[in-house]
């Protein structure tokens, strides 16, 4: 290949993003993590938590002026402006940061996890858009095992987000993780075989 080609990868909670990233990184590409660029920020950067405590008030900031996500957490959770007060300080600095990751990229193949990548800019870089999916039960599930949720937390956090059929309708890949690994990284590889050959 002789240009990066970027992956978009999304999926709703516990449909195996993760271990997508994983098959991913492991064939060499560069992985980025949306959320944990986020969690970056609000740990490193002075402006955005200056920002952000400014907005949501000096109790979401630690001593050491790291932004404290829980106590951020209960202050826009379940406040949808709030929420959407908070992703207008930090999405324009995760995309910044995300981009200056991409263009500084070695690896061939770039791949960005994102939860809203859809709804964002985000996806408009990709040169292919990949969604995870599997049963409502499968999420639950793991949900229950992997985070120690009780069944009735898991299911109201997988019904608060967005249908998923809404993110299958607009992907180019589409990774079904409901059966073994096995099946999953079959998947893979064969979604890995289609993965745009860059022109010249």
């Amino acid at each position: 290949m002789s240009r990066r080609v970027i992956l978009g990868l999304t999926g709703n909670i516990a449909t195996g993003k993760s271990a997508v990233m994983r098959l991913a990184a492991e064939r060499g590409a560069l992985t980025i993590d949306a959320d944990r660029v986020v969690h970056e920020l609000l740990d490193r950067d002075p402006a955005i938590q200056g920002a952000v405590a400014e907005a949501f008030g000096p109790g979401v900031r630690r001593a050491d002026g790291r932004i404290d996500r829980a106590a951020l957490g209960r202050v826009v959770f379940g406040d949808a402006d709030k929420l959407r007060q908070l992703e207008g300080l930090l999405h324009p600095a995760t995309r910044t940061e995300i981009a200056r990751r991409v263009a500084a990229a070695d690896a061939p193949v770039v791949m960005i996890e994102a939860i809203k990548l859809l709804e964002g800019p985000l996806a408009a870089i990709c040169d292919q858009i990949w969604v995870t999916t599997c049963a409502r039960a499968t999420q639950i599930e793991r949900l229950r095992v992997c985070r120690g949720m009780d069944e009735e937390s898991a299911a109201a956090r997988v019904d608060a987000q967005s249908p998923q059929a809404d993110k299958i309708a607009r992907a180019d890949v589409v990774i079904r993780t409901d059966g073994l690994m096995a099946d999953t990284q079959a998947q893979f590889e064969a979604a890995w075989r289609s993965i745009p050959q860059p022109e010249g």
